[in-house]
């Protein structure tokens, strides 16, 4: 790893950071004693989990070696950043910088089939080098937010008038010498594909009944969420405690995006995600909230994107969709335009206009 160009960026997002490099050979020592024995960035992150170091060192020595673990350590990293904004907590951190260096010359060198199979890190790089703090140090990387088109089968070349004349003559010979007619083959019905729209989504109104802090994880919450169904409450983990105080969480009336696949989050299985608007550089985070007197558990709709939503929302079709749906200048949610609905009227952040809905 380029030491040299991870302590720049870290100095343009801590101005703190002293000017003096240390003496540190990546392809010989741990990346990990960066956060354990470097006494500014150790204050910094002086709780950070030794898992996520350990991942850290793993993935680091595999790009140095070549190491044949590197592709399955990058699915891993791919399933981790499926539920996270970011690689630490809630906002930029040292350890994105770390891992945006590494990672820097092996994403410019994927291609856009490669980049959407690593859907997740590729959202997250694309994040990372798009912050406004590091900008322009490193040449950015043109990433497509739209999933590659699938590949057509080549079809087969008409036959020669030769090989016609003897599948006419094999075909004789067998009617001939067969008794039993051949059943038909049945020819599967082509499935068109959805198209790609917030239609997708399953976005419904919630009430948090019940929240705490998650018992393993400082900046989560682990919450109760009523959405009308018959089971009971979703317990649902959201990342929002450095950004909503624990008091008001509690009987908030929330958006909910419901078709995730169900995600461990620090031992604890999260059953959806609660939807928020962000400003670009991740310092404010609030919830998109519905009218008071919406119906708990109805689907927030969009007039211009009917459609059912999928059964399981893949992570592929959440990057693509996301990248549109945002509050709009009078901060009410919207996707390209057209704005969120439920039976009581549009959903809205109290705030931030104009900003990404995660």
């Amino acid at each position: 790893m380029n030491v040299e160009l991870f302590f720049n960026l870290l100095s343009k997002v801590e101005p703190s950071t002293p000017t003096t490099l240390p003496t540190f050979d990546s392809t010989k020592e741990k990346l990990s004693k960066l956060f354990t024995e470097n006494e500014f960035i150790k204050s910094l992150y002086p709780n950070i989990d030794s898992n996520t170091l350990k991942t850290l060192d793993e993935i680091s020595d595999a790009f140095n070696t070549q190491d044949k673990k590197k592709e399955v350590l990058l699915h891993k990293l791919n399933k981790d950043l499926l539920t996270k904004t970011f690689i630490l907590n809630e906002k930029l951190s040292a350890l994105d910088l770390v891992y945006y260096v590494i990672l820097y010359s092996w994403m410019n060198e994927l291609n856009d089939k490669q980049r959407f199979t690593f859907c997740n890190i590729t959202r997250w790089f694309n994040l990372i080098q798009n912050q406004k703090s590091i900008l322009n140090i490193q040449p950015l990387i043109t990433i497509s937010v739209v999933p590659p088109p699938v590949e057509k089968k080549e079809e087969k070349k008409p036959a020669t008038a030769a090989a016609v004349n003897k599948t006419e003559n094999d075909k004789k010979s067998t009617e001939q010498t067969s008794e039993q007619p051949k059943k038909e083959k049945r020819v599967a019905p082509v499935v068109a594909e959805p198209p790609m729209d917030i239609s997708r989504f399953e976005i419904r109104v919630g009430k948090i009944v019940e929240c705490e802090k998650h018992p393993n994880a400082d900046s989560l919450y682990v919450e109760k969420i009523d959405l009308g169904e018959k089971e009971g409450p979703r317990t649902i983990v959201s990342g929002l405690v450095k950004f909503i105080p624990l008091d008001q969480m509690l009987n908030r009336m929330v958006l909910v995006l419901c078709n995730l696949k169900p995600a461990n989050l620090k031992s604890i299985k999260s059953f959806g995600m609660v939807l928020c608007a962000s400003n670009a550089d991740h310092t404010h985070v609030e919830f998109v909230e519905p009218p008071a007197n919406a119906t708990i558990g109805e689907r927030v709709v969009f007039d211009k994107y009917p459609g059912e939503f999928d059964k399981v929302l893949k992570p592929a079709t959440f990057d693509a969709v996301s990248a549109d749906f945002k509050t709009d200048d009078n901060k009410i949610a919207s996707y390209k335009g057209d704005l969120s609905k439920t039976s009581a009227g549009p959903c809205v952040a109290k705030t931030l206009p104009n900003t990404l809905i995660k």
